[in-house]
């Protein structure tokens, strides 16, 4: 690999901040150091359950925000047509009962035929 300018910089650097700044002592860090620095991120982070509970609870808080926009968002329906259609409604069921009662008033006619007077004195 060639050696491009951008890096005789970076080494000229390098060698200029190790003239001004002196080396640290070559030691053995902590024993446990490691294992400690891992335990307390696992502290800091949490619980999953209090993460899940934050997404969940974020989660309907915006599809509640959405639905209210949706609800603002759609024009209110007129009054006029909802009474039109609860009139329509209404005839439908007028019709369909008047239809259960002559498929009713047939059945009694077809049946006349079949009846026989009794006389009781």
């Amino acid at each position: 690999m060639a050696i491009g300018p951008d890096d005789l910089r970076e080494e000229d650097l390098l060698r200029e901040a190790q003239a001004v700044i002196r080396p640290l002592p070559a030691r053995e860090p902590r024993a446990g150091f490691a294992a400690m620095v891992a335990l307390n991120a696992r502290d800091r982070r949490g619980s999953s359950f209090a993460g899940w509970l934050r997404w969940s609870f974020g989660g309907l808080a915006v599809a509640g925000a959405a639905a209210v926009a949706v609800a603002l968002a759609l024009p209110a329906p007129r009054h006029e047509e909802i009474a039109l259609a609860q009139r329509l409604d209404l005839y439908e069921d007028l019709s369909v009962v008047q239809n259960q009662q002559a498929v009713e008033d047939m059945d009694v006619v077809l049946e006349l035929h079949t009846l026989e007077a009794e006389a009781r004195p």
